[in-house]
């Protein structure tokens, strides 16, 4: 399947996805020279039940956005998730712990620094996202920045009834593991969103 990334840029200030563009282009700002990826505008900021939330840009944000349409594993994996619990992409949406791009040269779990600089923006990316019941965090990393930022922000997750899911990551050391356990890790995280869709009340496609 080919993605015209340039059509999507054409799509990033719909009232769908506007206020979430806004977000990273004002974190861009904050770091100059920085990189955001987008989020993909196939998303619906007002439609949005589930967050997944991941622990930083992989290399398929090379197309300029966070999307399961990119060219890696992990985008390949989501897909196949939303595919196979027939999730409309307009009721979840993808964020990263930390959504700038970082050096890859850096090891693959996130600082403290890097967990603590992603914390302003989840809230505020969160603000935008009212309407979310659940947050699936994809790795040892996104789960531990949760825990961080209820510790910061007095459990505002928990008091709002956002049911927190902990699921492996869908790239990276955790699917380096034979095929059969591959299939075993994939099935875990389709019976996570099939649990976090009937919490929010969505319909099959």
């Amino acid at each position: 399947m080919t993605i015209d990334w340039d059509e999507k840029k054409t799509l990033l200030q719909e009232p769908n996805i506007a206020a979430v563009t806004q977000l990273c282009d004002e974190l861009m700002e904050k770091k100059p020279g920085s990189v955001v990826p987008y989020i993909d505008p196939v998303h619906d900021e007002d439609e949005c039940r589930i967050v997944s939330l991941h622990t930083a840009p992989g290399k398929g944000c090379e197309s300029g956005f966070v999307s399961h349409f990119n060219e890696d594993e992990a985008a390949r994996r989501a897909t196949s998730i939303y595919e196979a619990v027939e999730l409309d992409p307009r009721y979840v949406m993808p964020w990263n712990a930390y959504p700038w791009v970082r050096d890859p040269e850096l090891p693959s779990a996130l600082n403290v620094q890097e967990k603590t600089d992603g914390l302003r923006p989840f809230r505020q990316f969160m603000k935008i996202n009212k309407r979310t019941s659940a947050i699936i965090a994809h790795g040892a990393d996104a789960h531990a920045f949760l825990t961080l930022f209820e510790k910061t922000y007095h459990s505002s997750l928990k008091n709002r009834g956002v049911k927190i899911y902990k699921a492996t990551a869908l790239g990276g050391r955790a699917f380096a593991v034979s095929p059969a356990k591959q299939e075993e890790l994939l099935a875990k995280n389709v019976a996570v969103y099939q649990d976090a869709m009937q919490r929010a009340g969505i319909q099959h496609l």
